[in-house]
């Protein structure tokens, strides 16, 4: 593991740090102070503690709980007992007999390590007791989603305060002389970028040496198994310090919170504070370290769309069967439903706030209200089943002819049915801190995809990955694009046969789980034209798209480069460089033979294909190229000889022009643009000789361009610079550098 270069760095002083960077989220997101509206600080802490549910069950309740975790693997349908004898299939990790902690101990513990929870201010769906929204049914006794979604909202819009604030709890062996205690919260629903559903259980758990009490990891739960947890190695909970959980507004994905700086969420450390995840660091592009989390995205500056969601033809907000108005969903601040509609991303989206607090009774912390703590059973008794028409979310996945819509549905389901409830070491995403609880590290936890994803836009003053810096001022002139941050974060998809989706952090993704094989990822956003790219995964560290990075434009500035292989020898691989930005897209297509790929319309690209004999071609498209659709479609992609000479001889003649240009402001290089119209000619016959099927021609023709152009390179490095200023070098070195191992590409490859 990389070492956390402030892990030795003291927290800073509570009520410094915090208040500045709140009153700084405050004001960059232009809502109004939550202190000011509601009143002072002490009368609104006062009205809601009103709020607070029962308090901290008596050790009896707990121990029932934590016995029959461990003598039943679950909760039965009948009332438990904390004495009954296991069963001939019950579970591995749970054959013990549960006398190994006192009750007093247990209950103690269970108690003390509740978490306070950290919500923003946007939050419409706190942690609240299912049962009063149960509905009698020829199946038994559920929750219905209408009816816990309606009740909820008008419980909630009658006080103003959270609805009955509860967490619940479970207790399961996790390994050999440890246990995890899980905190279950239950929400009403769940709306988000990638997912909306009826009833969110999310789920912190803190494992604990029973003998000596101690807690060693902290695992806060994420978007779904393929997504890395935030997790926190041997947390510092002494004293009067427990666990804290920065909840996602709408998601309510847990964050860590544990070095302080509540109620903020820092992924990486600094000088003043500690990261508040231990997760080990990975690569994700062009030598750009992270942990490997899902952290907080809203809460690391990352600007987020919601999504209003719809079933049946209406959105919610005004669906017949709820009486639920847009005030009982995300404030439309955040929120963007028409995302295909929008011709850029939006740019003002605001990042999450501070908001509600919610403690265990005893907690010293200085909460709004507190919330009840009770076992699991008391739900899973009376309660059968959660129900209600599934909802989700509409992946565009660019084809061919027209997008094609992929949909996505992110319910975990019930805690009792999942198999983190049993088994807690399958909810710990992170090597290292698996290790440390039962000695195992899968190999499937290093079965990863990360990348970065990055917007292609107008002028040279962003990222080119083929221009120095010290060439960029010569090329001013002749960039067109170049590469930056998207404003807004994206959605990711991954897909094969269980289809995965989770949000971008500062434009960053990572998954992991991820099986050998074919997938296909997919990008999303508000404004942005989409993007898909197939890859094959063979296990380990898998970096997406051209060294983990991949590329989107903007709906308005995007030209559609479309191929269709299917009357040749198909397509198998794709890469589309632009001259100075470099490389914008580099996968496998997602329709068999076909591609389709958005573009900034004002660069200049080299589509590189390799068809499904493994022989390569590649032709050129230029902004002259897109038509008044926007559109640049190859409706035969050729490969083969002939072809790399015809693209060859094409970005020969940009080169010669930009060598030509910097001649006459350098007054020199005449040689060294004589070399290169020497190639230009060589490559040009050569390309015909190709096109009449005289391959060893051909082949002589381009060796001898070749020759011109190692010639060029000696002279640009000679004493003089061939005639060249510095800058000027610079610029073309790569570019004729680039030409020889094109040539020589071609020279490789056979006549199609």
């Amino acid at each position: 593991m990389v070492p956390d270069p402030g892990a030795d760095d003291d927290p800073p002083v509570e009520g410094s740090a915090d208040e500045t960077i709140t009153s700084e989220r405050v004001a960059e997101d232009g809502v109004e102070d939550e202190i000011s509206e509601r009143g002072s600080p002490d009368k609104r802490r006062r009205r809601l503690l009103g709020i607070a549910g029962v308090g901290v069950l008596g050790a009896a309740g707990i121990a029932g709980a934590w016995g029959a975790t461990r003598s039943e693997g679950s909760p039965s349908t009948g009332t438990p007992s904390a004495t009954e004898t296991p069963t001939a299939d019950a579970t591995e990790t749970s054959t013990e007999a549960p006398t190994e902690m006192p009750t007093d101990e247990l209950s103690a513990l269970v108690s003390r390590y509740a978490p306070d929870l950290y919500y923003g201010r946007l939050e419409k769906w706190f942690p609240t007791d299912p049962r009063p929204y149960v509905v009698e049914t020829a199946e038994g006794p559920v929750v219905d989603g209408f009816t816990a979604l309606d009740e909820y909202t008008a419980a909630f819009a009658e006080t103003g305060e959270p609805p009955a604030p509860t967490v619940f709890y479970n207790v399961v062996e996790a390994a050999d002389g440890i246990d995890a205690i899980q905190y279950w919260q239950y929400s009403v629903f769940d709306q988000f970028t990638v997912n909306f559903h009826w009833h969110d259980w999310e789920l912190l758990q803190v494992f604990v040496d029973r003998e000596s009490g101690r807690p060693l990891l902290l695992s806060a739960s994420a978007h779904s198994r393929s997504v890395p947890n935030n997790e926190f190695l041997d947390p510092d909970l002494s004293g009067d310090a427990r666990p804290g959980v920065l909840a996602e507004v709408g998601s309510h994905s847990s964050a860590s919170e544990v070095n302080g700086r509540v109620p903020t969420f820092e992924r990486l450390a600094s000088g003043s504070w500690n990261s508040d995840v231990s997760n080990d660091f990975v690569d994700v592009a062009s030598g750009e370290l992270t942990r490997f989390a899902y952290g907080l995205p809203r809460d690391e500056g990352a600007r987020l769309p919601f999504v209003m969601p719809e079933l049946d033809g209406h959105r919610l907000d005004d669906h017949p069967d709820l009486s639920v108005g847009p005030e009982g969903f995300i404030d439309p601040a955040v929120t963007v439903t028409d995302w295909r509609g929008l011709p850029r991303p939006p740019e003002s989206l605001p990042l999450r706030v501070p908001g509600l607090v919610l403690t265990h009774p005893e907690s010293t912390t200085d909460g709004d209200a507190t919330y009840a703590l009770e076992p699991i059973e008391a739900v899973s008794d009376v309660i059968d089943d959660f129900v209600g028409p599934q909802l989700s979310f509409e992946f565009a996945v660019p084809g061919f002819v027209e997008d094609r819509l992929a949909s996505h549905i992110t319910s975990v389901g019930i805690p009792w049915e999942q198999e983190r409830f049993h088994d807690p070491l399958a909810d710990v995403t992170d090597p290292a801190h698996r290790r440390r609880i039962d000695g195992e590290s899968p190999s499937g936890l290093r079965n990863r995809l990360v990348g970065r994803v990055r917007l292609l836009q107008a002028g040279a003053e962003g990222t080119l990955d083929r221009v120095t810096s010290g060439a960029r001022d010569a090329l001013a002139d002749s960039i067109s694009v170049s590469f930056g941050g998207p404003p807004v974060e994206l959605c990711t998809q991954l897909a094969s046969e269980d289809p995965v989706a989770s949000v971008t952090n500062a434009g960053g993704f990572g998954y992991l789980h991820v099986a050998p094989g074919e997938h296909r990822l997919t990008v999303n956003a508000p404004g942005i034209a989409p993007l898909a790219v197939g890859f094959v995964h063979d296990g380990g560290l898998l970096r997406a798209g051209s060294a983990g990075d991949l590329t989107v434009v903007a709906n308005e500035d995007a030209g559609w480069i479309r191929g269709d292989g299917r009357s040749a020898a198909g397509i198998a691989q794709v890469r589309i460089v632009e001259d100075y930005a470099g490389v914008v897209y580099d996968g496998s297509p997602v329709e068999k033979d076909r591609f389709a790929v958005a573009v900034h319309r004002d660069g200049a690209y080299t589509v590189e294909i390799v068809d499904g004999e493994g022989r390569p071609g590649s032709y050129r498209v230029i902004p002259a190229d897109f038509g008044d659709d926007g559109e640049a479609v190859r409706e035969g992609i050729e490969t083969g000889k002939a072809s790399l000479a015809r693209t060859l001889r094409a970005e020969l003649s940009v080169l010669l022009d930009l060598a030509s240009e910097f001649a006459r402001r350098d007054r020199g290089g005449d040689e060294v643009v004589d070399r290169l119209s020497a190639a230009l000619e060589e490559v040009d016959a050569a390309t015909a000789t190709a096109d009449r099927g005289d391959a060893q021609s051909a082949d002589e023709r381009l060796s001898r361009a070749r020759s011109s152009l190692e010639q060029a390179l000696d002279m640009l490095f000679g004493d003089d610079l061939g005639g060249y200023d510095d800058a000027s070098v610079m610029a073309l070195y790569p570019r004729v550098r680039d030409a020889i191992d094109r040539t020589e590409r071609a020279i490789r490859t056979e006549l199609a």
